[in-house]
């Protein structure tokens, strides 16, 4: 008599968030040199934030890059760096809905900076 195998599947296991091979997909990196002086302000909890404009030019002509940085990076950038100041930026990319002035809705696609030095 032959006995029967009995195989049992093992749930799919998912990967823990760390493991995740596209949990760091929306990183970003760039070099370049700041197109105009940094902009600080505080929001009304407190909280610096520092927008800031980055030109690359690694093709025919520039591009220009919007970035924001907050907290301790916002007040750092602010301190230290000023227009034509070479810049590595690493972040990820958000989008975020405005109004404009005549009331159409818009899209802004920024870099949110989690590390920004002095190039």
């Amino acid at each position: 008599m032959t006995a029967k195998s009995k195989t049992t599947e093992a749930p799919a296991q998912q990967a823990a968030p760390e493991q995740d091979t596209f949990s760091f997909y929306n990183r970003v990196y760039l070099a370049g040199r700041l197109t105009a002086d940094r902009d600080l302000r505080y929001t009304p909890s407190g909280k610096a934030v520092c927008r800031l404009r980055v030109a690359t030019n690694d093709t025919r002509e520039a591009q220009f890059h919007d970035v924001v940085a907050w907290e301790q990076d916002a007040e750092t950038t602010a301190e230290t760096l000023t227009k034509g100041s070479k810049v590595i930026v690493e972040g990820h990319i958000q989008t975020r809905p405005w109004e404009a002035a005549d009331g159409s809705k818009r899209r802004a696609a920024e870099i949110v900076a989690s590390k920004i030095r002095a190039a």
